[in-house]
């Protein structure tokens, strides 16, 4: 059991950093992860959903590090984006709630865990949001799914189990993006990729130093 004696916070830090990611907090935008958070905490009391529960850590280490990949999205024409590995739901539900245009697919095995995040995008009534409870090898040879994502995201899986399977999957121009903590040290080129960029960023109040990492076609 947890107590939270500042329930906004979360929304106060976020806030916070908004401007970094060139978004702004709206009312929608606050309602939902007040919601969203709420529910995270009231689940992982019952199931192992994160071990993240103190307020100020959940809206440093998962919602804007989620967040952190807004600013390489182009969403003028690329929108489709499939989160694998999602857990409870990060990056994909939180890009999801400040790009309500993305059609997001967040891809979970573990069958708690998509439990949840099904309950989540009911309770926020998410349009164009599937979750499937499957593995990314899975995934690679489904027919619905060749060529069909802009982004491919991923906070959980290492890039050596990642790589193999997301190229049939992506669009022409489309492009992975990996969270990481240091610069990627891979010869991405074996598995069809070239490396477009890597971006460093840093979490506030010392919660460290990330780098985002993006892949298109090679």
């Amino acid at each position: 059991m947890f107590h939270v004696e500042h329930p906004e916070e979360l929304l106060k830090v976020l806030a916070e950093a908004a401007s970094e990611y060139g978004y702004t907090l709206d009312d929608r935008i606050r309602s939902e992860l007040r919601m969203y958070v709420r529910e995270l905490r009231v689940w992982s009391k019952k199931i192992n959903i994160t071990a993240i529960t103190k307020e100020r850590d959940i809206a440093i280490k998962h919602f804007l590090d989620s967040l952190a990949c807004s600013p390489v999205l182009d969403l003028s024409t690329r929108r489709s984006l499939l989160d694998v590995g999602s857990g409870a739901g990060f990056p994909g539900l939180p890009l999801k709630i400040v790009h309500p245009q993305l059609d997001v697919v967040l891809l979970e095995p573990n069958l708690k865990k998509t439990a949840f995040l099904r309950h989540v995008i009911g309770t926020l009534q998410l349009k164009n949001t599937v979750v499937l409870s499957a593995r990314i090898q899975d995934l690679a040879g489904e027919p619905d799914y060749q060529s069909h994502f802009d982004y491919v995201v991923t906070r959980a899986v290492r890039q050596e189990a990642l790589l193999p399977f997301i190229e049939p999957l992506l669009t022409a121009q489309g492009q992975v993006v990996l969270y990481r903590s240091r610069p990627l040290d891979l010869p991405v080129e074996q598995f069809g990729f070239t490396l477009l960029k890597e971006c460093r960023y840093s979490l506030p109040q010392r919660y460290g130093t990330r780098v985002l990492t993006v892949l298109g076609h090679a």
